[in-house]
């Protein structure tokens, strides 16, 4: 998985490309595969098509070349915090002020001022907000506010096909986890079957010993029955 990061963006890039031309709903059949797709290989969308995750990729890169860092939610945070964007997506599938989500839908925004470039909304005022922010924290709109990741990382729960890792060779650096754009702690899982994980293997690009992260199958988690003793 060498050249995996060259394969990721030369697709980031191409999506990108049909959005700003004005063919990129021309080509939502992909997603159509993605989706049922998740529940064996994990979400692909996100890390790989995803217009508006590719424009907070860049503009990540960006600010790490600019300010040579990029901050992390601190743990005590993130762990609340993740759930963020499922709570979002509850209220607006059940109908509660569905016209205030649909007004900061960022990813719907980012698609619709390539359809119509004078689009001036809250919704395009937000969604450049997150861009911004995006210099500084990676994914901030995908790890907290996503609605469209919720369905692709709730999918991705079941799948076989993940990122593996093997506790015998890895040295504890934790590379992985500073490496990943949804905050995953990498280092201490045997296996990502995460809704957060968008298998952009950044995690097994960083880390430094060959075959300590690999993508392939996985075996189903086991329920253990309890025994009455």
């Amino acid at each position: 998985m060498k050249n995996i990061q060259l394969y990721r963006k030369i697709t980031q890039i191409l999506f990108l490309i049909l959005l700003v031309i004005g063919v990129y709903m021309n080509a939502k059949i992909v997603i159509v595969v993605l989706l049922p797709a998740a529940f064996v290989f994990g979400n692909f969308f996100c890390g790989w098509v995803c217009p508006y995750g590719t424009t907070q990729d860049l503009f990540g890169k960006l600010g790490k070349k600019l300010f040579k860092k990029h901050y992390k939610m601190p743990k005590g945070i993130q762990k609340y915090l993740k759930y963020s964007r499922y709570v979002l997506m509850a209220i607006s599938v059940t109908g509660i002020i569905s016209l205030f989500f649909d007004a900061i839908n960022g990813y719907k925004t980012f698609l619709t001022i390539f359809e119509n470039p004078i689009v001036v909304s809250t919704a395009l005022i937000i969604m450049v907000s997150f861009v911004i922010i995006s210099i500084f924290f990676e994914r901030p709109f995908c790890n907290y506010f996503c609605s469209e990741g919720v369905k692709f990382g709730v999918f991705s729960l079941t799948r076989v096909f993940s990122i593996k890792r093997n506790e015998a060779t890895c040295v504890g650096c934790k590379k992985c986890d500073k490496a990943c754009p949804m905050n995953i702690n990498v280092s201490i899982k045997d296996q990502i079957r995460h809704g957060q994980c968008i298998n952009c293997f950044e995690c097994i690009s960083a880390c430094p010993v060959e075959n300590t992260l690999t993508y392939g199958r996985v075996k189903l988690p086991k329920f253990k029955k309890k025994t009455n003793k």
